[in-house]
């Protein structure tokens, strides 16, 4: 099994365009995301998961259409503002209203209709947001060697999910960067050994590079 953490491409907030907080993704950002699915296509993806923030979402469909893998909405994984939105910020859309502009999108049977966002949510309670979908997920897809798994989302999460993921006890100090429109790249082979494969990954014109080694962290018994 791998999974395949991409964080979105530029949005219109990252490029300074707006303070939206749920905006759109810029046209940079779509041709990064293009790139990445590109790459990813070539690997094996079975399945994506994204965060139901618009820019995601986008993200996703664009993902979903090169790779031809379904897409499912993961409010799990997404993103992670531990300050209240501003006064005056327009609420975010509920899940019922994503799934109605993301018809092919899949909304888990287990996941609570209503608004998703935990807002504000401190890093505490990030990493047992994350580390709730880590098991999650390989509880799913654990067993499933020729799984791969894409999850579009954002830093925050990224970098949480592989502390996660590698079994680091909530180090508030440690942090795992993620470029606009990378891939890290988790695996656990068929012992059950977690890896680190690739970190930040970025695509090229001929694809992600292949790795030229990786780090092993040994499952708990």
């Amino acid at each position: 099994m791998r999974i395949y953490l991409i964080r979105h491409g530029e949005s219109q907030a990252t490029a300074g365009l707006t303070d939206e907080i749920d905006c759109a993704l810029t046209e940079r950002g779509r041709r990064q995301t293009i790139d990445a699915a590109t790459a990813l296509a070539k690997l094996g993806v079975t399945c994506i998961l994204s965060s139901p923030y618009r820019r995601c979402l986008q993200a996703a469909e664009i993902l979903g259409r090169i790779t031809a893998a379904p897409v499912e909405f993961c409010p799990a994984m997404q993103a992670h503002y531990h300050e209240p939105f501003p006064p005056g910020c327009p609420p975010l859309a509920e899940l019922k209203e994503l799934a109605a502009q993301w018809p092919d999108f899949t909304v888990p049977p287990e996941t609570e209709q209503g608004r998703w966002a935990v807002v504000p949510e401190d890093r505490g309670k990030l990493w047992q947001r994350i580390g709730r979908a880590v098991r999650y997920l390989l509880e799913r897809f654990g067993r499933t060697p020729q799984a791969g798994v894409g999850i579009i989302t954002h830093q925050a999460p990224v970098s949480v999910f592989v502390q996660a993921f590698c079994q680091w006890q909530n180090p508030l100090n440690v942090r795992v960067h993620a470029d606009l429109g990378s891939a890290s790249v988790l695996e656990v082979d068929s012992a059950g050994r977690r890896h680190v494969v690739r970190l930040n990954w970025l695509p090229g014109s001929d694809g992600f590079r292949q790795p030229t080694g990786s780090m092993a962290w040994q499952t708990k018994q």
